[in-house]
């Protein structure tokens, strides 16, 4: 399973948001992070065939699948950032409407939703009306419905929007035991959602994948550029101004300050473990004044 990106490219008037993308992606997880603005939503919305590219082509398995069409889109699962239901919908209306829509038969749809309400935990709540869940409950009923029909490809976009920790980590164990043999692409600006799970990790700024390395090569990256620095309060909020900043936390009469930079930054500082947070902060906002953003 192939699913490639030739000199993708989006606009919209005058301004591009995509920039002649070029990708191949296969079976395994793949998470797309970026800060807001970096373009994200429009390229899953492309993968999705919800939007055209103004320039470019994807091929699936060496077509394209704009002249493919249906077979195409038969085989994706798409969570969008927005999800809106009908007003009178209850859960199980929607994912029996979804279903239709999929083409599923009867039989198999109804057991279906039934597997995947318990997976989501909405399976006490199928028969409350759409409009009363929570934000977070709303999310998982559209993870459900990106499922239903076992898709061999999976197209989320900001799917854990909403959702608390424990929700967050139930999430990530179910893309991971359904990502076996399938593609998945996570669309996110949250890292944790992927840290643990992609296989491989790009990073999106100004319409262009700027990075696409797995997560440890990342950290690697990091390695004698991650600082713990202890300072007063008063010293932290002008060294903010001049620095990257991962964490603070009160330490005693002071702060333990975690600083991203190339060289050591005081006398005091000591080397400190990097994270995959770490290198997003590294990779997007390093020193903003100094790269003239």
């Amino acid at each position: 399973m192939e699913l490639q990106l030739e000199v993708v490219t989006k606009s919209y008037k005058n301004k591009q948001v995509l920039k002649e993308i070029t990708l191949i992606m296969g079976v395994g997880v793949y998470g797309l992070l970026g800060p807001n603005g970096a373009g994200k939503t429009t390229m899953i919305r492309i993968l999705a065939d919800v939007l055209r590219p103004t320039k470019g082509s994807i091929l699936y398995d060496r077509k394209d699948i704009h002249a493919v069409g249906d077979e195409y889109r038969a085989k994706i699962g798409y969570l969008p950032q927005d999800v809106s239901f009908y007003g009178d919908f209850t859960g199980r209306d929607y994912l029996e409407y979804s279903a239709a829509l999929k083409g599923m038969e009867k039989t198999h749809a109804k057991k279906r939703i039934e597997e995947l309400a318990y997976s989501v935990g909405l399976l006490d709540d199928l028969n409350r009306k759409c409009t009363a869940y929570s934000g977070g409950m709303q999310r998982r009923l559209g993870i459900a419905q990106a499922l239903l029909d076992d898709p061999e490809i999976l197209i989320l976009d900001e799917p854990t929007s909403g959702l608390d920790p424990y929700e967050r980590i139930k999430f990530r164990n179910i893309i991971s035991a359904y990502a076996k043999d399938r593609l998945v692409l996570l669309s996110t600006h949250i890292v944790s959602d992927v840290e643990q799970i992609a296989a491989q990790i790009m990073m999106m700024e100004y319409g262009t994948i700027q990075h696409i390395h797995p997560g440890g090569e990342y950290i690697r990256m990091m390695e004698g550029r991650v600082w713990l620095v202890e300072m007063p309060a008063e010293q932290l909020v002008s060294y903010q101004n001049q620095a990257v900043i991962s964490n603070v936390r009160a330490k005693g009469d002071c702060m333990e300050v975690r600083i991203i930079e190339d060289a050591k930054p005081t006398s005091n500082a000591v080397q400190a473990v990097p994270t995959l947070e770490d290198a997003y902060l590294y990779l997007f906002n390093y020193l903003p004044q100094k790269a003239g953003r």
